[in-house]
């Protein structure tokens, strides 16, 4: 009886969210099978806990996915190593592959562009034409979805992507030299995010992070706008507008960068018409090697009479014990967090994969783990819904790199497992 009220009150659901005119049709409607086939419960999962149901079968045909987004045209966009894959929200693929030499990040903006960071191949005669470097790079794509032929509107191409740093060949063979520790080629483009004004912020990572100089540290996230004309129009192209600098890039604090493995704004999916104009975002960070209490920060911008200032959130480090037994801000919680979303609904959680832990967390906007108990429930505390382990299983990864959310379903890049894994809170079938 228990299995068959579930069923009931999934089919509602998915009635109520695709709209009759697509549901009903014939028997051998194939879209409907697809949205019934690909939306199926995990049934092993106890219905009485609130928690993560996964949503079978899991999508495959990946080699090593390593980030997953649901952009502003409701397509899913996938990196992996053989670059950028785009499909439609029941899994089925939208274009052929955009072969990308090592993607590991992929965003959208408003205006449906996509940014993939990826590598690129670069010869620089001027400092030697016999070598080729292997540099982070952002592309710029349009109609990636397939609404038209795909263009590559820019590349930039790291350290000219960089308005801190002089390209001169002398200061470029300086920094391209193989021998040195701190070459350019070590650097890397870990993550992209979008703001409401389309701004692009990148992190970034790599081991020269020198303070007090000219050129930016490494380890810093980079904020980029759109060029305009001289009658205000956009151009398409993108420009280096700052750089994040009071991100401590050697020495973890609450405002630190210390191994930037992603970052994520407050904006995301879907299109609306209020949209926050926050210019605040969540940096993770890796660097396995140092000891790092709080590896998921959340970075407050705040505009002052000299300009925008970038702060900590301290308000994170009041930890209600009446209301949450664990925090965002808990010490040591995550070890090697490598994905991070926001839901940009009424509900307003965060979500972190962690590669070491090989498992997926959810906080509330006030720092606490957990969903807030259901309506009738005598629970007083945040209900924690984390979840993972180390496996192939419905509610286990191997190496999670991604993570994105869009309508009450979770995505997860699960890289060691090829496949990107869906799931739903119970709670939300009824």
């Amino acid at each position: 009886m228990r299995n068959l009220l579930t069923t009931t009150l999934f089919v509602s659901t998915v009635l109520f969210s695709y709209g009759c005119a697509e549901m009903f049709g014939t028997k051998s409607d194939s879209i409907t099978d697809d949205i019934f086939d690909q939306g199926r419960q995990d049934p092993t999962l106890i219905i009485e806990e609130v928690g993560y149901a996964a949503l079978l079968p899991f999508w495959t045909g990946f080699d090593q996915p390593t980030d997953v987004f649901v952009g502003y045209d409701e397509m899913v966009y996938v990196t992996d190593a053989n670059g950028l894959h785009v499909l439609d929200r029941a899994g089925r693929r939208a274009s052929d592959v955009i072969p990308l030499n090592g993607a590991v990040a992929v965003v959208q903006d408003r205006l449906l562009n996509v940014y993939v960071a990826a590598r690129k191949d670069t010869i620089i005669s001027a400092v030697d034409p016999n070598i080729t470097w292997n540099l982070p790079a952002v592309y710029k794509i349009r109609n990636a979805n397939g609404a038209g032929p795909v263009q590559f509107v820019q590349t930039m191409v790291h350290p000219f992507m960089d308005a801190s740093r002089a390209v001169s060949t002398t200061n470029l063979r300086f920094r391209l030299d193989r021998n040195r520790a701190d070459n350019d080629e070590l650097v890397e483009i870990t993550g992209l995010t979008i703001l409401a004004n389309n701004q692009l912020l990148v992190s970034r990572r790599g081991p020269r992070n020198v303070t007090g100089a000219g050129m930016a540290a490494d380890n810093t996230v980079l904020v980029y706008d759109a060029i305009r004309n001289t009658q205000g129009q956009r151009t398409g192209q993108m420009r280096n507008l700052t750089q994040i600098r009071n991100l401590n890039p050697n020495n973890p604090t609450l405002l630190s960068a210390v191994g930037l493995s992603d970052i994520v704004s407050f904006v995301a999916p879907p299109q609306r018409e209020n949209m926050t104009t926050s210019q605040s975002f969540l940096v993770s960070q890796g660097a396995q090697n140092t000891s790092i209490p709080f590896r998921v920060l959340w970075v407050e911008a705040v505009e002052t009479p000299d300009g925008l200032e970038y702060r900590s959130n301290g308000q994170l480090l009041n930890r209600d014990t009446t209301r949450a037994d664990s925090f965002l801000y808990s010490e040591f919680r995550f070890e090697n967090p490598t994905g991070m979303a926001f839901s940009a609904d009424a509900r307003g959680h965060i979500f972190v994969v962690d590669a070491a832990k090989d498992s997926l967390f959810l906080f509330q906007s006030n720092g606490h783990e957990g969903v807030n108990p259901p309506p009738g429930s005598t629970l007083t505390k945040a209900v924690n819904v984390s979840f993972g382990g180390t496996g192939s299983g419905p509610r286990q990864f191997n190496n999670p790199n991604g993570v994105a959310y869009f309508r009450q379903v979770v995505y997860v890049a699960d890289t060691g497992n090829n496949r990107i894994s869906r799931f739903k809170l119970n709670t939300d079938f009824e």
